[in-house]
This record gives structure tokens, sequence and C-alpha cells, in this order.
């Protein structure tokens, strides 16, 4: 996955601005840096604000623009320590990152973003970093200068690796999956990046791929934690692409979010923790679809069925895929939202289109996702036909419509049931995964 670019830019706003004077000023000052048009980048900037808020987080902002005279994506940040109104709502933001290069790895720098960011810490680090060269470290580094641990979490930590390592040992055909949230325990695996473990050993979380890393590193989004803890919410990802299959026991190494370190080791069964039907290994994806945009979609399932909508639980499908038979079972049910809307400016990988797909995840029907994560509706109706011998007890008109679909198209489908916060994903006509 991309990485971090560094950043042409790094502003320090001491004093009280608008949004406007701040893209004003990074826009400026990134034009004398890359020969971008200010006006027109500008203009385009503004527009896209006028008709959809930027913001990805309460204290962080990411407008962006494509420039495709730029080979690569030019970063700029606008560092506000006593934050800026930036669309009306509480609390201010106090970070924003804007982005202007080509379609070409334009998102992908924006999740990579985005992912770095979500670090335990990563925030409050460059809000209150010293100079542009301290932000760019915080930023761009190996990610570990964001994290501080206190010394009770650092010893806790080595002393649950120590554990997991040796259960690691008893069972040496195990895979070891560390979730993390804090870049730091990328120094504190000990025996765990050592040969002979290290092959075996997956870290998984807001982490940036490293070349010199001797763990295999799965950059993904911290997925919200439930009343289980990481393990399940951590598993998908790797189960939907093949890193793990039904068939393996995984020892599962966490931590909670607000320590930044490891103190759970669990040896999980994936099939029944996931309930993974038996002799089901998937280790591919449907043609021409990204695995970022798989999990970016799972990300989003989940953050609904712990979250809901204004207090209310609800329930979604997300179909993804290009194959052109979808267009034979599915039907618009209301106007669609994202029709007339450039490619560019929804993509599920964008986020800020994150609260936008949760307010119409209200709608009943189901999301249809490109390949490439280019969403082209919301509120379709779904006519494929399910196996009858895949028809499982209990299964709703939602549930029944998203394994359908995959049984008549190459696509996935994640269903959401509104009932029991249940996430499942569907593909080929049969269950694949159930959380």
């Amino acid at each position: 996955m991309t990485g971090v670019p560094s950043p042409v830019v790094v502003a320090f706003f001491t004093s009280p601005v608008s949004r406007d004077e701040v893209l004003e000023h990074l826009v400026g000052e990134m034009a004398g840096t890359t020969g971008i048009s200010a006006r027109e980048v500008l203009a385009a900037v503004l527009e896209r604000e006028g008709s959809l808020s930027s913001r990805v987080s309460d204290e962080v902002a990411m407008p962006h623009a494509m420039w495709e005279e730029l080979s690569e994506t030019a970063l700029a940040l606008g560092v506000c320590p006593s934050g800026v109104d930036w669309d009306g709502r509480e609390p201010p933001v106090r970070l924003v990152t804007l982005m202007v290069g080509p379609a070409r790895d334009h998102l992908s720098v924006m999740a990579a973003v985005a992912r770095r960011l979500q670090a335990e810490g990563a925030v409050d680090a460059v809000t209150s970093a010293g100079s542009p060269r301290e932000v760019r470290t915080l930023l761009c580094g190996s990610g570990e200068e964001s994290a501080p641990v206190t010394v009770r979490t650092l010893t806790v930590t080595a002393a649950t690796v120590e554990y997991a390592a040796e259960l690691a040992r008893v069972l040496p055909r195990n895979p070891v999956v560390v979730a993390v949230t804090n870049p730091r325990i990328m120094r504190l695996l000990g025996v765990l990046a050592e040969s002979p473990l290290a092959e075996r050993t997956i870290l998984v979380g807001p982490v940036p791929p490293r070349e010199d890393s001797p763990v295999r590193v799965i950059p993904t989004e911290r997925f919200p934690e439930d009343g289980r803890g990481l393990a399940t919410l951590t598993l998908l990802p790797l189960i939907a692409t093949g890193v793990v299959t039904a068939e393996s026991e995984v020892i599962l190494v966490s931590g909670r979010d607000h320590q930044g370190g490891l103190d759970a080791v669990r040896l999980v069964d994936v099939a029944r923790e996931l309930q993974v039907p038996r002799g089901l290994s998937p280790a591919h994806l449907p043609q021409g679809v990204l695995l970022e945009v798989v999990i970016r979609a799972l990300h989003l399932a989940a953050e609904l069925a712990l979250q809901g909508r204004e207090g209310k639980p609800l329930g979604t499908i997300i179909v993804i895929g290009d194959d052109s038979r979808l267009e034979q079972h599915s039907q618009q049910m209301i106007l669609n939202p994202f029709a007339g809307h450039p490619r560019e400016a929804r993509n599920i990988l964008d986020p800020s289109l994150t609260e936008t797909v949760k307010e119409l995840a209200k709608i009943d029907g189901a999301f249809l996702v490109a390949g490439d994560g280019t969403i082209g509706a919301a509120g379709m109706h779904l006519s494929g036909k399910p196996d009858p011998g895949e028809m499982e007890s209990g299964l709703g008109a939602r549930h029944a419509a998203a394994l359908g679909i995959t049984a008549v198209a190459d696509v996935l489908a994640i269903c959401l049931s509104e009932s029991t916060g249940t996430i499942t994903l569907f593909y080929e006509g049969r269950r694949m995964i159930r959380r």
C-alpha cells in the first residue's frame, strides 16, 4: 500500500483563522513549491467543501483536489492548536491535511494518511509539535515517535509477548496475529520478530509498511472494539483474503486502545469465532476487487454494527465487484444519491465520505461498489436467486438478497443485520464468514 509522502508545506496557525484562510494559505504555499495553479486548485477545494465537508474526525479535515499535472500527490499540513471552525460543528478542527495530485495514487495516499492519524496519540503529537521538522518526522517516520507508552504498559507488553511466543513454540503451525493500535509495538515484538517465529507473525493495524520489517505487516484501519475485544474484527480481512483459512487456529495478541500496548493472548478457532463453514478456504477476491476496498467496507459495517446511527441500529448491504450481470439483478428503488457526481468524489476509500455512507445506510437497499472503491449507487433492490441448499434457517430478506446476488454475479456482499448487529460476508453463493 502507498505510504505517507513528506509534506511539502507545514504551516502553524497560532492565531484565530477561518477555514478559507487556512486553505488559501496552504494552497498558495503548495503552489510555490509544486507549480500548481493556486487559483484553480483553491476553487476546486472550496467547491467540494461547499457540497461535502472534508472533516474525517472530530479534529481532522482532509481537503483534497485532483491535479493530473503532478507526478504524485503532494501533501500540505496546517496545524491549528487552538482549532478552526471548519463546518459549523463542534469541536473545532486542529489538523488540516491538504492533498493535491493525480488520480493514480490520490486515494491511496489519503487512506495512508488516515491510517497514520488513527494511531494512538498521533493527532495530539502532531498538533503539539514545535517545528515543521518534528511534524514531518511524526507523520512520515516509523510512527513510533507519535505513540509514547508508560513503563507499566511496556512491562505488560513484554510479558504478553513472551507468553505468546511460548504458546507459539508449543503450537508450531499456528500463525501469530498481533492486532496493534500503536506503531511503537514494532519495537516491542521481541522473539516474535526473530526467526523462526517471525515467519508466522502477522502485524495488523494502522502501522506503515516497512521494507526492513522482520514480520508481515498488513496496514489497515483500526477496527472499533466490541464487547469481545478486537479479535473477531481483526480477523475479518485476514479470512476474507485467505491470509488465514477456515481451518486455522490463530494465536491472537491484542490490547486495549487507550493503553497502546499488548495485554491479551487468545487461541482463536477461526471457523468457530467467525462461523466459517468448514472446508471453505477463500484465497482470492472477485476479478478487479482491491483488498483495501474490502477492508474499508468491512470497517464501515463494523462501525455501523457497534454505533448504529443516531442511537438506532441499522442494517445494510454492500456489494463489491464489477460484474456486468449486476445490472440484470438490481434495480434502483430511489433516486440514486451518487448519480451525477464524478467518480473521484464518490470512492469508498475517501475518508471524508464516511459520514455520507453511514447516513445513506438508513435507506433500505444495497450499496453497489466497484472493485476500485467507486460507489455506483445506494438504495438498490437485489434480485439474485440464492441456492436453496445454502439458505440457512432464520435467514432474513436482507441476508437472502446478499447471498443471492453473489450466486448470479462475481461479487462479494457484506450484510449487516439490523436486529443482531451481525456482519456476514457472502461470495460465490455461499456464506464465507459471520461475526
